[in-house]
This record gives structure tokens, sequence and C-alpha cells, in this order.
């Protein structure tokens, strides 16, 4: 369903109450998106994140990498079950992200 202006030869016209045309108009701004770029999306079922959800996974993301970069080489900082709960946060968080960005993919 996607693909260049040139691609897009169909105009279909759709009837909406005042209250669905203004909630599909937020929900279109909210996620930086023409009405149409999100009418295309749900149609294909595809992922509609809002921009805050992809900001949100952004910082969870480098939160991740920071606690990576942070996680101590030495094996005598911590006993085995707290290297394991730290390591667990870290994928709490990767999980998280993935969430939030509605898809499949993490960037930690």
């Amino acid at each position: 369903m996607s693909g260049g202006q040139a691609n897009k030869t169909r105009l279909i016209g759709l009837r909406l109450s005042v209250a669905d045309a203004e909630a599909l108009q937020r929900q279109a701004r909210d996620c930086a998106l023409s009405m149409s770029e999100l009418i295309r999306r749900r149609i294909a079922g595809q992922p509609v994140v809002s921009r805050t959800d992809r900001e949100t996974a952004g910082r969870i993301d480098q939160l991740g990498r920071m606690l990576k970069h942070l996680y101590p080489k030495g094996q005598g900082w911590a006993s085995p079950e707290e290297r394991k709960r730290w390591w667990s946060l870290v994928t709490e968080l990767e999980r998280t992200a993935t969430v939030l960005r509605g898809s499949g993919s993490s960037a930690l």
C-alpha cells in the first residue's frame, strides 16, 4: 500500500461524523502523519505510533545503552543474583521500547 505519489491514483471518499473526523485529525497530528497516511497504515495493519511514543522509546534506548556501558566488568562487584537483576532491567527496557514503537525491532 505504500509508494510514491505517482502510485496513488485512486481517490476514495469517506463520510465521518464531526467527532470522528476531529479524532482522526488529532491522531494524525500526534503521529506526525497526514490523514491519508494514517488511514493507509491502519488499513495495511501497520503500526501507528505517536511522536511521543517514538521519542520515549528513543530515550529508553539511550538509558539501556548507558546501563550496558556502565555494567561492571569484574566478577566481584555483585552476586550472580544481582547481576541477573541488572540484565533483566536492560531486557525490560528493550521490551518497553519495542512495545512503544509498536514493532518487533529494538535499537539497544
